[in-house]
């Protein structure tokens, strides 16, 4: 990916590492928000997205329902207090060594970006 910058606001997949072992791929594909992009480390800041708990949100944390973000299959939960900066690598992004592309499930609403904001700011 050419403009790293481009994925700021993205819903995808990544194998999100675990506090355990933060410089390997985690064990399951999850959804994240890049929340933050560095070209020259070529590296992305997502934040964790989970489906439990969606009903309430603690401090620094958004839920985006499946009718905000079609590619959504469940109602989530971004938690801005768990992101961690991932390389831009297949080992981290894709599904599979044989896929070829990014599982990117769309875009945050814009119509949030304000409420986006504030929770960023509350961590």
């Amino acid at each position: 990916m050419s403009n790293l910058s481009a994925l700021v606001g993205a819903i995808l997949f990544a194998w999100l590492p675990e506090d355990e072992t933060p410089h390997q791929p985690g064990p399951k594909f999850r959804p994240v928000l890049v929340i933050n992009a560095d070209p020259k480390a070529k590296r992305l800041l997502v934040a964790y997205g989970t489906s439990q708990n969606v009903e309430r949100n603690g401090k620094g944390e958004i839920t985006f329902r499946t009718t905000e973000v079609p590619g959504l299959t469940k109602d989530t939960k971004f938690c801005m207090a768990k992101a961690k900066w991932i390389p831009v690598s297949p080992q981290y992004l894709y599904q599979s060594p044989s896929a070829a592309r990014l599982a990117v499930l769309g875009m945050f609403p814009r119509n949030r970006a304000h409420a986006l904001r504030a929770r960023l700011e509350e961590v």
